[in-house]
């Protein structure tokens, strides 16, 4: 939903003529850092019951840790700072902890868990360069007061935009006294987003990954049932070919065409024929449906979440119900504009209604 949500938001940006400026802040051990005290402050602001802050506290404290290494064993000292590695509850503890930071940026703010992105936009590259430096020193400021450290080296920026627009060579951001220049690309929560919002360079990682794990497959073929093999190719492959799949539905197809060349290679491993052989078959044998169905099917069900709000407060001021019970796609500048994740599942939405979008039925 981080995502589905700001790259709808930057693809918004771009198709009206803009720049869209993202900057991704790196928390240096955010989990490890949190002071318990504070922690247990933030939790009764939230309105946690005398009992509840108990329970914290205990669960909390009384906690050692040391360090054993081949040639030193060190002695054991209290842990007055982090949660418990692998813990359901770090997350949690972690949201209610830096619930407050986005307030502090007069910029938009996009944040899971540790992961934060200031983003905003403007049609001028030092109007964005001004509003990211004044949002990272907000964030700054509101990390110093709460014990956590920004590894500004690690901070990334990218600034979305037409493939026509330019940027200057010598633009950058000095934040803490670090220069931080626009990269191409950047990964944000598993994703490879590139600056022109077209996932190829994300979907060409993803083909490269599977590459290898069809080796893995490969190698099982002599030894599994197909039943196994299927499953692993669905457990260990296509999962990664669908991850966040509702973001890049709308890419080129020539992108998308390389994920498909995946699963008809994992067939034709799984029946042990030559590379050349037809996949169709072999598809319908294994009761593998097109991953595009599988994208389109993922997509209405999350607009479908939107609709019955049971999703992130944000996601349901994304849709807008017509009279006919269609969903109103809005008005898009741009090739570009049409593929933002909220039109193109409004637009596959209303065709899974026996609908075509209408451009009459458009926002200006």
């Amino acid at each position: 939903m981080a995502l589905f949500a700001a790259t709808d938001s930057w693809m918004n940006s771009v198709d009206k003529g803009s720049y869209a400026g993202a900057l991704l802040i790196d928390l240096s051990k955010a989990f490890d850092t949190v002071p318990h005290q504070l922690l247990l402050t933030e939790l009764r602001d939230i309105g946690c019951s005398i009992e509840a802050l108990s329970w914290f506290r205990n669960y909390l404290s009384d906690r050692l840790q040391r360090v054993i290494t081949y040639e030193e064993v060190t002695d054991w000292i209290m842990v007055s700072r982090g949660f418990p590695q692998g813990s359901g509850l770090s997350p949690l503890l972690f949201n209610v902890f830096v619930r407050k930071l986005p307030r502090q940026c007069t910029s938009s703010v996009f944040q899971f868990a540790d992961d934060t992105t200031l983003a905003t936009e403007d049609p001028s590259l030092s109007v964005v360069a001004e509003n990211l430096r004044a949002s990272f020193e907000a964030v700054k400021k509101f990390c110093d007061s709460h014990d956590l450290k920004i590894n500004s080296d690690k901070t990334q920026l990218i600034l979305f935009k037409k493939p026509g627009k330019p940027i200057p060579d010598d633009f950058h951001l000095t934040l803490d006294n670090c220069i931080i220049r626009p990269e191409k690309t950047v990964k944000l929560l598993g994703v490879t987003l590139d600056q022109h919002l077209t996932f190829g360079p994300h979907i060409d990682n993803v083909v490269s990954k599977c590459q290898g794990l069809l080796g893995i497959l490969a190698k099982a073929t002599p030894y599994l049932p197909k039943h196994l093999l299927k499953l692993l190719y669905t457990a260990l492959i296509r999962s990664h070919m669908e991850y966040c799949s509702s973001i890049f539905s709308s890419a080129a197809k020539t992108h998308l065409k390389k994920l498909d060349v995946i699963q008809r290679k994992a067939a034709r491993i799984i029946y042990e024929v030559p590379r050349d052989a037809h996949a169709d078959i072999l598809l319908l044998f294994l009761k593998l449906d097109e991953l595009a169905d599988r994208r389109e099917a993922h997509l209405v069900k999350l607009i479908k979440s939107f609709l019955s709000e049971q999703c992130h407060p944000a996601m349901p001021s994304m849709v807008e119900v017509c009279s006919d019970k269609t969903l109103r796609v809005s008005q898009s500048r741009s090739t570009l504009g049409t593929r933002r994740p909220s039109v193109f599942g409004a637009n596959i939405y209303n065709q899974h209604l026996g609908f075509s979008s209408d451009t009459d039925e458009t926002d200006t």
